[in-house]
């Protein structure tokens, strides 16, 4: 929920805030400086409590860019207000009153949910309007077994999943003479056939920048992260054995070690689909509130008083 809610703070361009009575006007609805300048001095106290220095150089460049997406926010705001007038929706239905209490749980008692709305210089009853517009937009989205079965497979991960991984560290070199010299002076019963005497040589030889500090480590992948003719090399090479032959990419020429690799595992589907459901669902609602507000904000005509119109 508060994924929804947060979409109130858009980014944009630096800006400078100074003089006159209104910042921005939202079809003809005009948001005050007054109004502006309260909410940015309450989230800079905010900022302030959590350590953030406003009176350095880095500090001031980032102070614009808060003022800026703060007046972005309430421009949101006001967009959304309208929209809930013009469709006369209840902002105290029972259905909104619950997701505001759930958003409140989820931040945890009500001094830091106010402390939040400080944070995302929003007001309760702005907060309320998102919600009451995003009830209408998303109450009709349903998904099909096929849906909650894809979303599952596509973020498998959070449900106690794991892709197939290789762990392997590389020497990268121009040529294959090269690599072959590498593979010939690591074979097995050669002196330092180790991963001690690959990570030297990596060192030394590895034309790869970070080579010099890692020894080649790459860490775990898994399929899909790196170039493919690396990636079926690695994959297809046993635990503890380096390349017999160089692997050629785009990179240069490849000497391989493969130091573990490990098996997908798959969480059982059935046991988390309730949890499962509950998340797609709430990602299709957000996805469709989303594209609903951005049609609502390309239409808005929205005007910008002097020093407040965002740099592109």
């Amino acid at each position: 929920m508060a994924g929804l809610v947060s979409i109130a703070l858009l980014a944009s361009g630096c800006s400078s805030l100074t003089g006159g009575k209104w910042a921005a006007k939202v079809n003809g609805e005009a948001i005050l400086v007054d109004d502006l300048n309260s909410r940015i001095s309450a989230v800079q106290k905010e900022y302030e409590k959590q350590g953030m220095k406003f009176d350095t150089d880095q500090g001031k460049e980032a102070l614009k860019q808060v003022k800026s997406e703060i007046l972005e926010g309430m421009i949101g705001g006001k967009i959304v207000g309208q929209e809930v007038a013009n469709l006369k929706l209840n902002v105290d239905d029972p259905k909104v009153v619950e997701q505001l209490n759930n958003l409140k749980k989820s931040i945890g008692d009500d001094a830091k949910f106010q402390d939040w709305l400080k944070q995302q210089a929003m007001t309760e009853p702005e907060v309320k309007s998102y919600l009451a517009l995003s009830e209408k937009v998303t109450s009709d989205v349903k998904l099909t077994d096929a849906e909650i079965k894809a979303f599952f497979d596509k973020y498998i991960d959070q449900y106690g999943g794991q892709p197939e991984q290789v762990r392997a560290r590389h020497i990268l070199v121009k040529t294959e003479d090269e690599a072959k010299a590498i593979i010939a002076q690591l074979q097995p019963g050669a002196k330092g056939a180790n991963v001690e005497a690959f990570a030297a040589l990596a060192k030394e030889k590895s034309t790869e920048p970070a080579a010099k500090e890692s020894g080649g480590d790459l860490g775990y992948f898994s399929k899909g992260k790196m170039v493919p003719d690396f990636e079926k090399a690695a994959f297809a090479q046993k635990v503890g054995t380096i390349s017999q032959n160089p692997v050629k990419t785009e990179f240069g020429y490849h000497v391989i070690l493969v130091e573990d690799h490990k098996q997908a595992v798959t969480p059982d589907f059935t046991k988390v689909k309730a949890e499962v459901e509950k998340d797609a669902l709430g990602n299709a609602k957000g996805e469709k509130f989303e594209k609903y507000y951005n049609d609502l904000h390309q239409k808005a005509k929205i005007e910008y008083g002097t020093g407040f119109k965002p740099a592109k």
